[in-house]
């Protein structure tokens, strides 16, 4: 029985935990009865600890909801237990079982913020929040239906019973949310009433005498938000990887979707044979840090989920390592060096191998990607894209449709993603005057590559090797006047020697036997910022038209991450970002800005 001395509590309030995590929180929330008749439900949970709670709920989900629901689980924890703790306790509770081990595979490194976990065979997300629990739900969007009020003992842990926790649980709740609690508290009861929960005693568990159940019911002074209208019928305009992304996240979800796309899947910048997942770090911005964590975790589990569905391999190296080549990259490294790995999200391993002397980082978690064959992968769990060209899109006044118009005619959806890199060949919504675009070209060359063990380096540009003696190098970042350029006409034997003079710190690449064996080039869209534009657009105050726009050259860093925050956004789900981090891709942070773009590190 696992016992926190911190606390002087036990993780189980009896010796029959599962019986008690079922009487207790389960059937509190009549969890089975609403799974059955529901299409999107979410639960929110204040100390997930074992992850009993929550795995329980997964097999009740399986069981009895519809083959189209989804569900979103919300956890909080200040004290996670190390993943060898986890494994050992699920095997003690009879619980290793498919969604166990993708909890166990998934669990993050001990950094506070919000973090996901995806139960793809059950389709269900977990959004485990690491860190004390008011400031924590403070930064939390969505809507729970049913909440899990579980922790240790009142009078030991305070900081989690306390009217600020239940304010931030009363906002996030839906009208009628459910809660169940073991503990039976006097001072609970009435805190949980003073925020407008309905509260009731029943016979607790076990050996112990009452426990508290009750439903939210919102203040008249404070009526509960309507719940957003989930569309049933979404257009995702883009084929890329941005709309993959999207259209998936939205299937997932139950959404049925038609995608457009003139050059059929990865026919623009995300046709690129190898691409680099790298996270951005900044030294004092945490915000963007997150980003980088959350967004290296999606692309990685989405990639896994590929590979095991499809069996084939779509990774060209794993490892990265960024080495300070010019003086921004040396001040660079030293700066996330001084900053510490644990301050950026414990991403680099600062004893990481490198291929020179110049000082480094390496990113164990980093990959190159076949980033075509990844969108061909995704697409395969999608309807196929129709090779049609969006011209036009018609907002219906007073009428929850949208109306697309294409060379052939006219079709309504309830809603539109926009995902199509700059936003070309739809009409511009008023964040697209911040987008500019720049092209990118690749280099496949042979040459005497020393083994530095397989990984990628980048630094003033990235060598992906291979182990035939090739490598993909480059790429440079070429401004282009608008949208529009057909690749054939980027192609260029300066952008080919630029990409080998820029790679020259690279053993192997400095000899003048090297021979370019092939090239590519994509137009890629970029903001002044280097960071998308993710969410609604202000063409339509009704939210009919989303934008997942302008990721430039890191859509694999970002893409799947904001087509998961934008789906939960707009469903109103438990979003994967926290508030002040999700304002980072806000569409409208560029109202009014002129498009620019310079040389991105």
């Amino acid at each position: 029985m696992p016992f926190a001395v911190d606390y002087g509590d036990g993780y189980f309030g009896s010796r029959q935990p599962r019986a008690e995590a079922q009487e207790v929180f389960l059937e509190a929330n009549s969890l089975p009865e609403r799974f059955s008749g529901c299409r999107h439900f979410a639960i929110g949970e204040t100390g997930f600890g074992t992850g009993l709670n929550l795995l329980l709920a997964l097999e009740q989900w399986r069981r009895h909801a519809p083959s189209d629901a989804f569900l979103s689980l919300l956890s909080l924890e200040a004290h996670p237990l190390s993943p060898e703790d986890l494994a050992t306790l699920h095997q003690h509770l009879g619980l290793d079982d498919a969604d166990s081990r993708a909890l166990r595979a998934q669990y993050p490194p001990p950094v506070p913020g919000l973090h996901r976990i995806e139960f793809p065979g059950a389709r269900a997300t977990l959004t485990l929040g690491l860190g004390d629990a008011a400031p924590m739900l403070a930064g939390v969007r969505g809507r729970i239906d049913a909440w899990f009020l579980d922790g240790f003992a009142p009078r030991s842990n305070p900081a989690l019973w306390n009217t600020g926790v239940f304010r931030q649980i009363a906002r996030l709740s839906a009208p009628g949310a459910t809660f169940g609690t073991y503990t039976a508290a006097g001072q609970v009861r009435r805190d949980l009433e003073g925020v407008g929960f309905t509260v009731r005693r029943v016979p607790g568990h076990g050996r112990k005498r009452e426990r508290l159940t009750g439903a939210f019911h919102a203040p008249s002074a404070e009526p509960a938000t309507p719940a957003p209208q989930a569309p049933r019928h979404v257009a995702v305009v883009g084929a890329g990887l941005a709309g993959l992304s999207s259209a998936h996240a939205l299937e997932r979800r139950g959404i049925r979707t038609t995608l457009f796309d003139p050059a059929g899947v990865a026919g623009g910048a995300s046709g690129n044979p190898a691409a680099v997942l790298l996270p951005n770090l900044h030294p004092r911005d945490a915000d963007l840090n997150r980003l980088a964590l959350a967004g290296m975790r999606r692309t990685r589990t989405l990639i896994n989920e590929l590979e095991a569905h499809t069996g084939e391999v779509l990774r060209l190296a794993s490892g990265v390592a960024f080495h300070g080549i010019s003086a921004h990259g040396k001040k660079r490294v030293t700066r996330l060096l001084k900053a510490g790995s644990e301050a950026t999200g414990v991403l680099f391993d600062p004893a990481g191998p490198g291929c020179t002397d110049a000082p480094h980082l390496y990113y164990p978690e980093g990959l190159a990607v076949d980033m075509a064959a990844l969108c061909r992968a995704l697409a395969g769990t999608l309807p196929a894209p129709r090779a049609e060209a969006v011209t036009h899109i018609h907002l219906t006044p007073g009428q929850d449709a949208v109306q697309l118009e294409t060379e052939y005619g006219r079709e309504s959806f309830d809603a539109v993603v926009l995902a199509n890199g700059a936003g070309q060949g739809a009409p511009l919504s008023p964040e697209h005057g911040a987008v500019s675009t720049v092209t990118g070209q690749m280099t496949r060359v042979a040459a005497t590559l020393p083994d530095w063990g397989g990984f990628v380096a980048t630094g003033q540009g990235y060598c992906i090797p291979s182990p035939d003696q090739t490598a993909w190098i480059g790429a440079t970042y070429r401004r282009t006047q608008g949208p529009g350029i057909r690749q054939a006409d980027t192609l260029l034997a300066t952008d080919d020697a630029a990409n080998l003079r820029h790679l020259a710190w690279v053993p192997g690449l400095d000899d003048p036997a090297t021979q370019v064996l092939d090239h590519w080039a994509g137009e890629r869209a970029v903001v002044r910022d280097r960071l998308p534009l993710v969410g609604p657009s202000r063409m339509d105050a009704r939210g009919r038209v989303q934008l997942n726009l302008a990721h430039g050259s890191r859509g694999l860093l970002y893409a799947p991450l904001a087509a998961e925050w934008l789906v939960d956004h707009w469903l109103g789900l438990i979003e994967p970002l926290e508030t002040t981090t999700a304002a980072r891709l806000d569409p409208a942070r560029h109202a009014g800005q002129a498009p620019g773009a310079s040389d991105e590190a």
